[in-house]
């Protein structure tokens, strides 16, 4: 829905350079274009931000729960790996055969 508002706002910008600005019809052409382009990537930028969180949250989830993860070929457990919260990624425990060595759960399954 604020997507939509944003689109509105475009729009209404539109509107205000189509009857009281001197802009050729080309020029208004052009800025609503580059206008909608940036809020476009904005919404765009937004949803896959979303996403990637939704999908961290998920993985966070899992491993507090004490599953096993697949993080770049490598199976990540709470009995190998901590979860550092900060970076939202998995450190390898000291004494571990994967000692210091991080993931980022973006990168996990």
């Amino acid at each position: 829905m604020a997507y939509l508002l944003w689109f509105g706002l475009v729009a209404f910008i539109f509107a205000l350079m189509h009857y009281f600005t001197e802009l050729s019809s080309r020029q208004k052409g052009t800025i609503s274009f580059v206008v909608t382009l940036i809020v476009a990537g904005a919404i765009a930028y937004n949803l896959k931000s979303d996403a990637e969180s939704k999908h961290v949250a998920r993985i966070e989830l899992k491993f507090s729960n004490g599953e096993t993860l697949i993080c770049k070929d490598v199976k990540v457990n709470k009995k190998e790996f901590t979860y550092s919260v900060g970076t939202q990624s998995f450190v390898g425990n000291k004494g571990s055969r994967y000692a210091w060595q991080i993931f980022s759960a973006r990168e996990c399954e």
